[in-house]
């Protein structure tokens, strides 16, 4: 007899959120490993086919209007409806290009680029680069980067100048119209400074996300048998998983951390590169906003 729906959809969740092998999850369940095998690959497939447009997504302008006034309220820095960061997930690389899947950390690894908003949402994924590469270099191999023109659009006038709406990201990336991020050096003024805590304040956003990402799903935090070239498949379920849990406030599993996952995050060090004009004259419109009285 062919193993029912619910129950192929049941070992794939079960091998998701626990990491088990392929051996454990086939006794567990008492189907072979290859049954195991199956309904993984089967499952995540279909998820991502059927669920992926549906569940991640950049919000519309309306909607985006909205999460950048919820962050407004809280950090007091208007127009910015997301935040961006890169985690790595662990994979078992392969023997051909090995050296490519090494990050800064020194184990094998495949990037997640995510896009998300205040409430933990995932709006935006692109992943498969190798562990090797700097988020600005996974960024701009990005559908976010080369299609800037579907993302909401609505500006608004502040203090003379127009603000699109803005994603936050950390030094790693280049600073674009759309994409702020804060001030670097050891000299900053106390202006720069603070418009670097408020930008953090939303920027941190994300890391939470990659946290209550990998608590749930803890294939993404550890090193698994899955192959090489489907662990894309299965990160881009996991963030759609993810966001249906979110989305019902779903509580994370007690015994589960809620930030650090088992094996240490390269960082990437802050990039210099040339600015671009008008992202320049937006930020420092935001941070005359910040310093006038209200």
């Amino acid at each position: 007899m062919p193993v029912p729906a619910d129950k192929r959809v049941a070992i794939a969740v079960y091998k998701l959120s626990t990491c088990a092998e392929y051996r454990v999850v086939a006794e567990t369940f008492g189907v072979s490993k290859t049954t195991v095998h199956r309904c993984v690959y089967g499952v995540c497939e279909a998820i991502c086919q059927k669920l992926l447009r549906k569940y991640i997504h950049l919000p519309n302008e309306i909607e985006a209007q909205q999460i950048a006034q919820r962050n407004f309220e809280a950090h007091g820095l208007p127009q910015c409806y997301g935040s961006i960061d890169g985690s790595h997930i662990p994979i078992r690389a392969p023997r051909d290009g090995y050296r490519d899947y090494v990050n800064r950390k020194g184990w094998t690894s495949i990037v997640l680029q995510a896009v998300v908003d205040d409430r933990l949402i995932i709006r935006d994924i692109c992943v498969g680069s190798p562990g090797s590469a700097h988020d600005a270099a996974v960024f701009a191999t990005s559908n976010l980067f080369r299609h800037p023109e579907k993302h909401p659009q609505a500006s608004m006038e502040i203090e003379g100048v127009q603000v699109p709406l803005l994603i936050a990201g950390d030094p790693a990336y280049p600073l674009l119209p759309w994409l702020m991020k804060g001030y670097s050096g050891n000299n900053l003024t106390e202006e720069h400074t603070l418009f670097n805590e408020r930008l953090s304040a939303i920027r941190v956003r994300v890391e939470h996300t990659f946290g209550h990402l990998k608590a749930r799903w803890r294939i993404l935090g550890k090193m698994s048998d899955i192959h090489h070239d489907f662990m894309p498949t299965v990160v881009a379920t996991c963030c759609i998983l993810h966001n249906m849990c979110e989305e019902r406030r779903q509580q994370l599993p007690p015994t589960a951390p809620l930030l650090a996952p088992p094996l240490q995050q390269p960082q990437d060090q802050h990039r210099d590169d040339p600015a671009d004009g008008a992202a320049v004259e937006i930020r420092q419109a935001l941070v005359n906003h910040l310093f006038r009285p209200h």
